[in-house]
């Protein structure tokens, strides 16, 4: 995801997001948001969902980042009990597994010997051109 994204996320949800700058031995997130811009939007609607549940708690996004073409959010603290947050967070990786990574259009999880990302046709097809050397 580009700076600016990663930042305003950081920004607007400050509890969820408390260990974006944390020491990577200790967090994930130290790492970033690890997705393409096209899920931003998917993982901003589970923020502020989140931002809500984990007000007050120990609880934080401890990493967010594409595997296996679908969304990985995994949260730290007391959260991880909240069958609520549980819910949001299980909602999220459905719906990244019909956007494309890329562009956000409508997509689904295309395969490739070594690789599964979620994209729509235009851009697996843009993908598969710069690989068929």
């Amino acid at each position: 995801m580009n700076r600016d994204l990663d930042e305003a996320l950081v920004r607007d949800f400050p509890n969820l997001y408390r260990d974006r700058y944390g020491d990577p031995r200790d967090t994930c997130m130290a790492r970033g948001f690890e997705i393409g811009v096209g899920w931003e939007p998917i993982v901003r609607s589970l923020s502020a969902k989140l931002e809500v549940l984990v007000a007050g708690t120990d609880a934080c996004a401890a990493e967010v980042r594409e595997k296996s073409g679908m969304l990985r959010f995994a949260m730290s603290g007391t959260s991880r009990d909240n069958v609520r947050a549980r819910q949001l967070v299980v909602d999220a990786i459905r719906a990244s597994c019909t956007t494309c990574e890329r562009c956000g259009a409508a997509g689904k999880r295309h395969h490739g010997r070594d690789w599964a990302l979620a994209l729509c046709d235009d851009c697996a097809e843009r993908r598969n051109q710069r690989r068929r050397w």
